[in-house]
């Protein structure tokens, strides 16, 4: 964490022209960061596993009630906030919903990490109401339509994976979603949810190819500093724009050191991790990975949480409840 944050103040110094977003961008990483760690020391108290569990299981909730209402409204004619549009990189007419949050890719990838603590937690919730927000969760993470999906899958297949099969189903299906993810980029698929049957290939390159491209390219320019945090390294339709890859977008806007930073907190949280090994919280981090393929997940208040959480269970006995891998 000390080197992602360091060498991005680093990039933003050296940065020209430095983006006028860039001290607000990096104070924003600190925090984050901050979140991590401050998570990673709370959670070790007494209560707060269960106190943790119920404030997003309720949370979730709320937000499915949101979600449910956004559609509700949309379809009514009522213009509302609480829903997008389908499509990330190029718009379309067809709304999903995203409740509180800013678009609706990231509510899906909330409901992963909220199916994930819901799940981590479970203990300290009422059987009944576990399966009510996993439900919902569900259904949310579907009605957005988001690639996020995916991980959601993956996440729970991980956290069923208590024998050597169902590990084998888990690692068959990440391996499965980067191929078809990696599909979905290179190629233009156009899908009219409300008419799935017409679902087909366009016979152009993808709009997710041509950002990866263009911050590939300002990757090379600046490999070692980036182009400074806060800036955008892809173009869409001739504007800036993120890469929509995780590990490409950290690399073209902060540099190869601080793209090394970023991924060594998850190694050293694996290498640190419990025994044995809790399937919930490694399952939502394995969700959020794969999420990363198709998201910028490094700007998700949630998967620092994750981060911390994980942490957390390195130094405690929070994983000791009989669920480990």
């Amino acid at each position: 964490m000390a080197l992602y944050l360091s060498w991005a103040a680093l990039s933003l110094a050296v940065a020209d022209p430095r983006p006028e977003a860039g001290p607000a961008k990096l104070l924003g990483m600190a925090m984050l960061v901050a979140l991590a760690l401050v998570t990673a020391e709370m959670v070790t108290r007494p209560g707060m596993m269960r106190a943790i569990a119920w404030t997003v299981a309720v949370t979730s909730l709320l937000v499915a009630c949101a979600a449910m209402l956004g559609l509700v409204l949309a379809h009514s004619g009522h213009p509302t906030r609480l829903v997008g549009t389908w499509g990330d990189v190029v718009p379309g007419p067809y709304v999903r919903p995203q409740a509180a949050f800013v678009h609706p890719n990231l509510l899906a990838s909330y409901c992963l990490f909220a199916s994930g603590v819901v799940a981590w937690g479970g203990r300290t919730l009422p059987t009944r109401l576990r399966r009510v927000v996993q439900a919902a969760l569900a259904v949310i993470v579907v009605l957005t339509l988001s690639r996020a999906l995916f991980g959601f899958i993956l996440a729970a297949l991980v956290r069923s994976a208590r024998a050597p099969a169902r590990r084998r189903l888990a690692w068959s299906f990440a391996l499965a979603a980067i191929v078809v993810l990696g599909a979905l980029t290179v190629f233009e698929l156009s899908l009219d949810p409300a008419h799935p049957l017409r679902t087909h290939m366009v016979d152009r390159p993808g709009t997710r190819l041509r950002t990866l491209t263009t911050a590939w390219a300002s990757f090379e320019s600046h490999p070692l500093f980036g182009t400074g945090p806060g800036s955008r390294p892809a173009r869409r339709l001739d504007e800036p724009f993120e890469a929509h890859f995780t590990p490409l977008n950290i690399a073209a806007t902060l540099g190869v050191p601080a793209l090394c930073g970023f991924l060594l907190i998850p190694f050293g949280l694996w290498r640190a991790r419990g025994r044995p090994t809790d399937p919930a919280l490694w399952g939502m981090l394995a969700g959020l990975g794969l999420d990363a393929f198709v998201s910028d997940v490094e700007d998700f208040r949630h998967l620092w949480v994750a981060f911390g959480l994980a942490a957390a269970s390195g130094k405690s006995d929070l994983a000791r409840d009989g669920r480990g891998l």
